[in-house]
């Protein structure tokens, strides 16, 4: 499991946070050609035309088409290396607007996730699954994307015990629909549990 995951707007699997496609010193942050590339290129074309025009020795072609594709292939590259990141960053954007990002590294966040998708994979969880997602984004949207801190572990644990009781109590069978009082997931789950 890895340390975030994605919460989806509506009731259904997690989403693991794709990572982010690190930049590493070697690449190219700014313009794609610099001074090297333009030399390279404009000596070899030069060195070419040269060779052809004016009858210099024929292994200095070779010296010239050497130079002339080195200057090109490096901004070929640093262009290739732009579009793999921006395509990346797209795809991560995408997935990170299909929810909202939930941080599993603490034991009761780990512990409320767990229980979601016991419910998300017992068969006709219907109301209960969708009372859990509601605790899910609860908490979701209260920790917004960071680990919980003291202040918001009673919030988390309580949420993490209720839908852990749901899913408990779903495995020993179907519950009976009931009108769902209340706006909060706690509301809802004692209802579903009485």
């Amino acid at each position: 499991m890895t340390s975030q995951v994605i919460v989806p707007h509506r009731p259904g699997p997690l989403v693991d946070v794709p990572d982010e496609d690190g930049s590493g010193p070697a690449e190219p942050q700014t313009g794609l050609v610099g001074v090297p590339e333009i030399v390279l290129a404009v000596g070899g074309g030069a060195l070419l035309a040269a060779v052809v025009l004016t009858g210099l020795p024929r292994w200095l072609s070779v010296v010239a088409v050497a130079c002339l594709a080195l200057g090109l292939a490096l901004p070929a590259h640093a262009a290739l290396l732009m579009a793999v990141r921006r395509r990346g960053d797209r795809r991560r954007g995408e997935t990170l607007g299909r929810g909202v990002v939930l941080d599993v590294s603490a034991p009761s966040v780990r512990r409320l996730v767990t229980a979601y998708r016991r419910l998300e994979r017992t068969a006709d969880a219907g109301m209960p699954r969708d009372v859990g997602h509601l605790a899910l984004t609860e908490v979701a949207v209260s920790l917004a994307g960071r680990a919980p801190e003291a202040a918001d572990e009673e919030y988390v644990t309580s949420r993490a015990e209720a839908v852990s009781a749901l899913a408990d109590r779903l495995a020993d069978g179907p519950v009976r629909p009931v009108e769902l009082a209340g706006a909060d997931s706690l509301a809802r789950i004692k209802a579903l549990l009485a």
